[in-house]
């Protein structure tokens, strides 16, 4: 076999298993969006169009049509806030990371002035208020929280240093009324943020005389009430808004 042919069929080869990586990730998205419109077409109701991340968007980062695109969205589980008009996302500046696939919120450009300074060694993290979160959405701002994790036959202690930075309660012109922003110790993020995506994250308030939250072999209830509360602003649905994160300087 010579040489030149040698290197002809290599290329070949290569060349089939470029196209065939390509068709398999279109047959990929294809499935995605069909199981997608399946699901859609289950649940029923009235169908939105919302600007979603095709990227994570970062603080500091300008909104443009390489970073966002248009996408049908259930009304029902729309996120408060989120922003319909592409128009009314490119060209501005993203203070509030928002991660890939999620819709784009009012919350994405918040003005960050309107929560307290994040604590040295901290992270902002904001998260959507339900009714298992176990908090109420008037909490003050400045309350220390502590997160837990509840899971079958137990719960995971998350967090004991984290401290609540904004809430609907404390500032009732808000824009996102059914979010709380806490500031989390960066090793926590990724546990508290995969907690809250799967609806497991809940939050407790101590009292000051209250010792012994941070050590690892304490554990709340995985079923922690929720405090009743008078704030009318709790979002529906919220169960499916994406938290988002601010690093701290």
């Amino acid at each position: 076999m010579s040489l030149r042919f040698r290197i002809l069929l290599s290329g070949s080869f290569a060349l089939l298993a470029v196209m065939l990586c390509a068709l398999y990730g279109a047959h990929v998205r294809d499935e995605a969006e069909r199981a997608r419109n399946e699901a859609m077409q289950r649940y029923g109701g009235e169908v939105v169009n919302l600007v979603v991340a095709k990227q994570t968007l970062e603080a500091g980062d300008v909104v443009d049509q390489a970073n966002v695109e248009s996408r049908d969205w259930l009304a029902d589980l729309a996120p408060e806030g989120a922003v319909t008009s592409m128009d009314a996302a490119v060209g501005r500046e993203v203070t509030v990371a928002t991660p890939a696939g999620a819709p784009v919120t009012e919350l994405t450009f918040r003005d960050v002035g309107q929560m307290a300074e994040v604590p040295s060694g901290h992270v902002a993290v904001t998260v959507p208020i339900t009714d298992k979160l176990g908090i109420s959405a008037s909490v003050a701002v400045g309350s220390h929280v502590v997160a837990y994790r509840a899971a079958e036959g137990g719960s995971e202690l998350l967090g004991a240093d984290i401290t609540v930075l904004s809430s609907p309660g404390a500032d009732a012109s808000a824009i996102s009324q059914g979010n709380l922003t806490i500031a989390v110790a960066p090793d926590a993020v990724s546990k508290v943020l995969t907690a809250s995506t799967a609806g497991d994250l809940r939050l407790v308030v101590p009292a000051d005389d209250v010792e012994g939250l941070g050590e690892s072999d304490q554990s709340a209830p995985p079923e922690v009430e929720s405090q009743p509360s008078g704030d009318e602003g709790t979002a529906e649905g919220a169960d499916e808004a994406a938290a988002q994160v601010v690093p701290t300087d």
